[in-house]
């Protein structure tokens, strides 16, 4: 027992001296490597020889929005970079991790986003970054972004719409001949996300591609990432289509109101009218002004159609009263015999209509007395004849175009949109 803990005072008395000499080592050849006498960190690796070649991965974190009123989306993500120098290349049997500061004293490739509007590098505690030398020379750099870039948006078919996003990452200062991008193969094709789940738009799809940009002083290789997302209808359901629905809807109970009831039935057509305007404009200016007409744009103007209609079809009703009131009268001045059933036309003159009495319980069924109400609504009742039957054509009009406009919209359009040009 006590030449056991002989040789364990023994181990603890050495290690610290162990760890030391390796820190001593590890600091002596990250000196050596990085001695700006012998490092030029403003030349690129294989100087005047063959391209760099830079492997490249992305980690989105989240997407942060997708605003189509400036035609731009936001996100967060860890970008990894990685190559090879030689000159970095060192005899330890470990890599050398360093932080974010390290970078200003190594080579590092000029990548930026083309398209990007705005960026942010995360400095909290820490910035967010590391450096990761292998002992064969091999280079990881890795930090993390938050960035809004452009996003150029076709809104035909808002807001059943589909949106392809796109990320465009090259080099700024060297061209193809001097340094060049791949995707990390086996990371995902170079991408992964981690958060797919937006308040109004969900991810469908992300697809990695190498392309070449060409300027004035030469070709630059060139990455880009492209996201495919799809609007979520919840929030479309409940702010659009079911207040224009219920609007529509309320401008046909005019149909119900009395011919003579003239104040009621204009006012509750002037409401109507209004209130789809009014909630019409205050929709679109949340929207970017477009010169094509949008899904939500056909809604609103066959919303507006059939609202404006039910006044219409009242100066109908009014004119047919008008001409059959002439009518009889000059039939009455000419003593001809008394008026005629006009083919089904309501007459003007007092009809007895027999309502339906509550009945007792017990004697007539629910499903009867339903029957007899909805035949005095739309049959027995005192009513124009135009009004009658404006009371199941607009219902089934109406019922017909949302069969079209989704069946078109859920099935013909989605998926069919273009890659934006890139």
């Amino acid at each position: 027992m006590y030449l056991v803990f002989s040789i364990a005072w023994i181990i603890l008395e050495l290690l610290p001296g162990t760890l030391a000499a390796e820190y001593n080592e590890t600091a002596e050849k990250l000196h050596e490597i990085t001695n700006p006498e012998k490092y030029h960190k403003y030349l690129r690796p294989y100087h005047n020889g063959h391209p760099v070649n830079v492997l490249v991965g992305m980690e989105v974190i989240h997407f942060v929005a997708v605003r189509e009123m400036s035609e731009e989306f936001s996100l967060d993500l860890i970008i990894w970079q990685e190559w090879t120098d030689p000159r970095l290349s060192h005899p330890l049997n470990h890599s050398i991790t360093l932080p974010g500061d390290a970078k200003k004293l190594i080579w590092l490739p000029d990548t930026f986003f083309v398209n990007v509007r705005s960026a942010t590098l995360h400095d909290v505690i820490a910035e967010n970054s590391k450096i990761v030398i292998s002992p064969n020379g091999t280079v990881a750099y890795s930090t993390r972004i938050t960035m809004t870039a452009g996003c150029s948006m076709n809104l035909a078919d808002y807001p059943l719409d589909e949106q392809t996003c796109a990320l465009q990452l090259s080099t700024y200062a060297y061209t193809k001949l001097d340094l060049d991008y791949y995707w990390y193969p086996d990371y995902n094709n170079g991408i992964n996300v981690r958060d797919e789940s937006m308040a109004e738009l969900t991810l469908t799809h992300t697809e990695t591609s190498k392309d070449v940009e060409r300027y004035i002083d030469g070709t630059r290789a060139k990455l880009v990432a492209r996201f495919w997302f799809k609007r979520r209808l919840g929030y479309a359901f409940l702010q659009i289509y079911i207040p224009t629905m219920m609007l529509v809807v309320l401008s046909w109970l005019s149909f119900w109101i009395p011919q003579d009831s003239i104040p009621a039935r204009v006012a509750l057509g002037s409401t109507t009218v209004l209130s789809i305007v009014t909630f019409t404009g205050s929709f679109r200016s949340s929207l970017p002004k477009v010169s094509y007409i949008t899904a939500v744009d056909v809604y609103f103007i066959v919303g507006f159609a059939f609202i404006f209609a039910a006044p219409l079809e009242f100066v109908l009703v009014l004119l047919n009263s008008g001409v059959k009131r002439h009518f009889r009268s000059s039939n009455d001045d000419s003593g001809n015999k008394k008026e005629k059933e006009d083919n089904g036309v309501e007459e003007l003159q007092e009809v007895k209509v027999e309502i339906p009495t509550k009945p007792k319980i017990g004697r007539t069924s629910s499903v009867r007395i339903a029957k007899e109400y909805m035949q005095y609504a739309f049959i027995k009742n005192e009513a124009s004849s135009i009004d009658r039957v404006c009371r199941v054509l607009f219902p089934c009009c109406y019922a017909i175009f949302n069969l079209i406009y989704w069946t078109y919209y859920e099935l013909a359009t989605f998926g069919n949109h273009s890659h934006p040009e890139v």
